[in-house]
């Protein structure tokens, strides 16, 4: 698939799965109250970072071996599945020394379908699958919305009610799949919203990875493995596993502040608020979907002056995004999460440029990773996390989600100066040609969205 059209693809069918993901979350947001929801996402961040650490970042060396030799596919495709083996194991055991508001069992499953997510979608990149992944996505997310939307429209924010009722049907008891602090052992116990999402993840989990060998259609007897091939995709891996782990707590450690010394009201509002960012880093992050395969697949330079026009329309399309919200945002995000998240609006204003940073910061970071310049996303990453770290350590204390919001918008504008610095200095770019956007960028838009 041609590089301009994976990528009308990719933001097509993300853009429809970012829509779903949204309504999930604001059906979990009004069902849970918002006391209750940022205990739930934090124990979802929790979780998230403790399968990154599993992972490995194995995905990135997938994806970039994947890309360079598309007939090691099959071969990396079945090295995957005793790695994953051996996964589940470690994280039984890990999470036995570990306590989550989610129960061992459900965080096993949550933890090892995303892993099984993690590897496949970077078997699927690899091979430009674009369409199939994001369909799949796509009807599991519908799946989970619906399961959601019918408990919030029959039960709405009262899960008793429903527990009620099937504790009438039935005649024995089922354990307790999510805690939430109750006692344990009855069915009033479950979270029947976050059973819903956490199914759609296994769901998603088992439908990508049947799929993926059910279409590849190749036999155990056409593929050679390569131990160097395992090596290298390790090695890479690994540099990649550093620099995600510094960036993932670059945009997750501001949490653990607001968590500590803030109350649980404000940390519903600020994790809505970072969640409202992704939405606004969801163009970006389309690119890099399909930057980073193309871009180790190819040396061609011309990818290059491709970075540096989505640089641009990224600056064309926040504009007036930005701007909408900040008109609307004062009463819009009451009226769509409920009257406690009013503290929404005015951290949004002081994270928007952070927003806007973290954007071209996805797209040039996707580039140097696919150029196995892994090493310059890590410096940039840590130089980042130093910045929230000690920012939120001095002020968040002081200043609220509100200082945290401002440190996190620093650092990624600090972030974004260092990797504008690494194009200039390895592949002569001039800073400003990520920014003017001109009357030709417009035109190539128009002429693309044509097609």
């Amino acid at each position: 698939m041609q590089f301009t059209k994976a990528l009308q693809h990719n933001i097509g069918w993300k853009a429809l799965n970012t829509v779903l993901a949204f309504f999930i979350n604001l059906l979990l947001v009004r069902i849970l109250g918002a006391a209750e929801s940022g205990d739930f996402f934090y124990t979802i961040a929790l979780l998230s970072f403790f399968t990154l650490v599993t992972s490995w970042s194995m995905e990135a060396g997938i994806t970039f071996y994947g890309s360079k030799h598309r007939d090691s596919v099959p071969a990396i495709s079945l090295l995957i599945l005793p790695w994953l083996v051996m996964q589940a194991v470690v994280v039984w055991v890990l999470l036995h020394f570990m306590i989550f508001s989610v129960n061992r069992q459900i965080s096993w499953l949550y933890v090892l379908s995303n892993l099984v997510i993690i590897y496949f979608s970077a078997l699927y990149y690899a091979k430009k699958w674009f369409i199939s992944i994001n369909v799949i996505v796509c009807v599991v997310n519908s799946i989970v919305l619906v399961s959601l939307l019918w408990i919030f429209s029959n039960y709405g924010s009262d899960q008793e009610k429903l527990a009620n009722l099937l504790q009438e049907k039935i005649s024995w008891r089922l354990p307790v799949l999510i805690n939430n602090n109750r006692q344990s052992g009855v069915l009033q116990d479950f979270n029947f919203a976050g059973i819903a999402y956490f199914a759609g993840f296994l769901l998603q989990a088992l439908a990508l990875s049947i799929f993926f060998f059910f279409k590849s259609g190749f036999t155990i007897n056409t593929i050679s493995f390569n131990t160097q091939m395992a090596r290298n995709i390790f090695r890479y891996s690994s540099i990649a596993f550093i620099s995600n782990i510094l960036f993932f707590l670059v945009t997750r450690i501001d949490y653990y502040f607001v968590q500590k010394y803030c109350s649980e009201i404000d940390l519903s509002n600020y994790v809505q608020v970072s969640k409202m960012g992704q939405l606004l880093v969801l163009l970006p992050s389309m690119m890099a979907g399909v930057i980073f395969p193309f871009s180790s697949g190819a040396d061609d330079r011309d990818y290059l002056f491709k970075v540096q026009f989505l640089c641009r329309l990224i600056g064309l399309v926040f504009i007036p995004v930005a701007s909408t919200v900040i008109i609307t945002g004062y009463w819009l995000f009451p009226w769509l999460f409920g009257s406690g998240f009013t503290g929404m609006y005015p951290s949004m204003l002081l994270y928007l440029p952070g927003f806007y940073c973290l954007s071209l910061v996805t797209v040039l970071a996707a580039h140097l990773a696919g150029r196995a310049m892994l090493t310059k996303n890590m410096i940039a990453s840590a130089i980042a996390l130093v910045i929230v770290i000690s920012g939120d350590i001095l002020l968040v204390p002081l200043g609220g989600i509100f200082a945290a919001a401002a440190v996190s918008s620093i650092a990624y504008f600090l972030c974004l100066v260092y990797l504008l610095g690494v194009f200039r200095n390895h592949m002569g770019c001039n800073p400003y040609v990520f920014f003017a956007a001109g009357k030709t960028d417009i035109k190539l838009l128009l002429s693309r969205l044509r097609k």
